[in-house]
């Protein structure tokens, strides 16, 4: 097994939970077929069965299923989840790469960048580096992101930002809140057009706050 294990899960149905944890093998619970793959890692191939999946902690992980919730566990590596109408879970990952159409999505620790792209269904992130948030019509909620880009169609925005990098979130109707950590002062744009614009923070020259809705209240805070 490679210093950087990765694990490939693809599954038709049936709930998925991948646990990254203190051991040096990967163990399989379910039915499902397994093979090598040809970068030294594993892939695990089922048709409709739950599936319960233990691998070392830091394992890049791979999930592809079209329906049936997925769960990611413990620690883990680069991952990267592709889905057609399931709840995601993730608790502590390097970074994540995530494509649904329909089903909630919460990710509580994403230590790099963070892109995660549905069509309807909320989505809530704890902390992360930079993220890339695309949806059509869903919630988003972000605790702490580093900066990043961030668009919604319709829903509202709440997101905590550090001012260490760039941030431009877009919305046409759903109002927009971001709160800054004590003592950041960005640049700012923040334009909408029939909503109200109101901007509690000082004005300096760290990292830029760039925020525009068509209808929708904007107002940045510091925490």
């Amino acid at each position: 097994m490679r210093d950087r294990p990765s694990l490939t899960v693809t599954t038709s149905s049936g709930r998925v939970v991948i646990t990254g944890e203190d051991r040096p093998d990967i163990v399989v619970d379910g039915k499902a077929s397994i093979e090598d793959g040809d970068d030294g890692g594993v892939i695990v191939r089922a048709s409709s069965s739950n599936l319960e999946v233990r691998c070392p902690a830091g394992t890049d992980v791979r999930v592809g299923t079209s329906s049936g919730g997925v769960e990611l566990r413990g620690r883990l590596g680069d991952a990267r989840v592709t889905t057609s109408s399931s709840s995601i879970r993730v608790e502590d990952v390097e970074a994540l790469e995530l494509r649904s159409s329909s089903g909630s999505i919460d990710v509580e620790t994403c230590v790099g960048y963070c892109r995660l792209q549905t069509a309807s269904g909320s989505v809530t992130v704890g902390d992360a580096g930079d993220v890339d948030i695309s949806t059509k019509s869903s919630s988003i909620r972000v605790g702490r992101a580093a900066g990043g880009r961030v668009h919604s169609v319709s829903g509202s925005i709440a997101l905590g930002a550090t001012g260490a990098d760039d941030l431009e979130v877009r919305s046409i109707s759903g109002s927009v809140t971001v709160t800054l950590l004590e003592d950041v002062q960005p640049r700012f744009r923040l334009r909408s057009v029939t909503g109200h614009v109101r901007c509690d923070c000082e004005e300096g020259d760290d990292a830029g706050i760039s925020v525009a809705t068509t209808s929708g209240s904007i107002r940045v805070a510091a925490d």
